[in-house]
């Protein structure tokens, strides 16, 4: 008869999950690596944590600024996942300094503590940062199952910062699990971010991939379809879910390479405030290219590949704590490959996979924490946009000032002060108006909704999407518990079963040719028309600003 040990080889070997010999905890076996689940809750709403498992190679040395290279290295020691957790090297705009006490007050209506400047460097921060956490229902080992849904949660950050590790998914898994429910696997991935995930291209440097944090996305992906199945997930039921960058993240996967390189992988998404910069095309980017060579003291991203990491951070920290108000320098750019087009005109124009379902919602005061209060006459305004789009021509960003946003602050715009007047301008350009081409990109055939819960600003929506029994957000007001709840169980439900009859995501309608779109308010749900976003100022985002 052969032995326990020849035994549980073999079903590793097969890619299956197995307990240890003695051990109650699940230790599944990815060839390059092994990984052991920590648990976490109770029998009916707990789950196994499997933590910081590569999906990639390091990126480091003559790997940095390049395409992911799949995980490849082995290394069989089994890994309990206990170990701090590693994230990307993270970038900070100075204007924060700015936009948080002025978004605080706004805020509470008192003024702000001083502002406390950068945070001290994480000590998490490491180039080794291509991992992936999978947080899987106790069931699922206990019972042997393989089918379960999953969702998979892309951080926002502006692209600068940010990691898997920044929510707490506990509340979200307990909601996928009551009533009985089977739930979902979980998975949070990290992708690197500013220069490195960003590097920008100088006409020499072919083998730069300036959108290498978008390529760590989609391989994050493909190791989900490859693996999910060992922690009791079904491949063919993928949900993606992103805020802010991570929701423009997934808008950008939806578009990559116009559909030449095949579907997606994934079935379903919930895009939550997709931002992304507009205009950031290869002139933007050789500007930013020259930047970095002249901050970092050398001749080519060939010979930066050999600088220290310290060096390359403090060039990564340099540059985008001198960014223009709005932005963070680093970000996706329109490289021919990845990005064919602005983002903008490439779900205009319908280049997207249409095989996937979306839901797309934004908040209602997305510009609050982009705002630059001194802005206070046409001027200022002007110099504002010019900063955020430095490509655009004068002459463009004259038509912004006098016909799209006009200075007339007489009740007949949507504002009635310079302030209101730029942050309408700021979220329309960042994001109202990306959730606005998402849904004509699919034929208005999306969910879609509005986060009008007090305050509403942009990435509040976050704090409700992962409660887990909070009293307060990052910005110390009340989470109403009974919404966040509501809104778990919509997005819950959307992972596993769609907009199937008898989920609760139904409540989102479909955005149809009349604009339709959920408003979640701190009083209730209501179905509005139109969408304040399908709006002619919009389409001079989408597509007068290129003409």
């Amino acid at each position: 008869m052969p032995s326990r040990s020849y035994l549980s080889m073999c079903v590793s070997a097969l890619g299956l999950s197995v307990l240890a010999a003695g051990q109650s905890l699940p230790v599944v076996d990815l060839f390059t690596s092994v990984h052991r689940g920590q648990v976490t809750g109770n029998a009916t709403h707990g789950f196994y944590s499997f933590n910081n498992m590569p999906y990639a190679e390091p990126p480091v040395g003559p790997l940095r600024f390049r395409v992911p290279i799949p995980k490849i290295t082995i290394n069989r020691t089994v890994d309990d996942g206990t170990a701090t957790p590693k994230i990307c090297p993270q970038a900070n705009a100075g204007w924060f300094g700015i936009s948080i006490p002025f978004a605080i007050e706004q805020v509470t209506g008192s003024p702000p503590p001083p502002f406390p400047g950068p945070p001290p460097p994480d000590p998490r921060q490491n180039e080794d940062c291509l991992y992936v956490d999978v947080k899987s229902p106790r069931a699922v080992f206990e019972s042997n199952r393989k089918n379960l849904p999953v969702l998979v949660w892309i951080h926002g950050g502006g692209f600068a910062g940010g990691s898997k590790n920044e929510v707490n998914p506990a509340g979200l898994i307990a909601q996928g699990l009551r009533d009985g429910k089977s739930g979902f696997v979980y998975v949070g991935i990290n992708y690197r971010l500013g220069l490195f995930g960003f590097p920008p291209k100088g006409p020499a440097d072919w083998d730069v991939a300036t959108n290498a944090g978008l390529y760590d996305q989609r391989l994050a992906l493909l190791w989900v379809q490859a693996n999910i199945h060992k922690f009791g997930g079904d491949a063919s039921k993928v949900t993606v879910i992103g805020e802010s960058a991570g929701g423009s993240s997934i808008a950008l996967q939806l578009t990559s390479f116009w559909g030449i390189d095949g579907s997606v992988p994934f079935k379903r998404a919930i895009i939550q405030s997709p931002a992304q910069r507009p205009a950031t095309d290869a002139t933007v980017y050789a500007a930013v290219h020259s930047q970095f060579l002249a901050t970092a003291g050398v001749s080519s991203m060939n010979a930066a590949r050999s600088l220290s990491y310290t060096a390359l951070q403090n060039a990564n920290l340099a540059i985008a704590g001198g960014s223009s108000f709005g932005h963070f320098t680093w970000g996706p750019n329109v490289d021919g490959f990845f990005i064919p087009d602005h983002l903008v005109r490439s779900l205009a124009q319908k280049r997207v996979d249409r095989n996937v379902e979306v839901l797309v919602t934004y908040t209602a005061n997305e510009s609050l924490i982009f705002t630059d209060p001194r802005v206070q006459d046409n001027t200022a305004f002007k110099a504002y946009f010019q900063g955020l789009l430095p490509s655009i021509p004068a002459s463009k960003i004259n038509t912004l000032a006098t016909t799209v946003y006009p200075e007339d602050f007489s009740g007949a715009q949507p504002y009635t002060t310079q302030t209101q007047r730029l942050q309408l301008a700021i979220a329309e350009s960042i994001v109202l108006c990306n959730a606005f081409a998402t849904d004509i990109a699919y034929l208005n055939a999306t969910r879609a909704g509005k986060f009008s819960v007090f305050p509403a600003i942009h990435a509040n929506d976050v704090a409700f999407t992962f409660y887990n029994g909070e009293p307060v957000d990052g910005f110390g007001t009340p989470i109403n518990g009974a919404i966040a709840r509501q809104m778990q169980q919509w997005f819950s439900d959307y992972a596993t079963v769609g907009t199937a009859s008898g989920s609760s995501a139904t409540i989102f309608p479909i955005y149809t040719n009349q604009a339709k779109i959920l408003n979640i308010t701190d009083t209730g749900n209501t179905v509005v028309q139109p969408d304040p976003a399908s709006n002619p100022r919009c389409r001079f985002w989408i597509e007068g600003l290129y003409a």
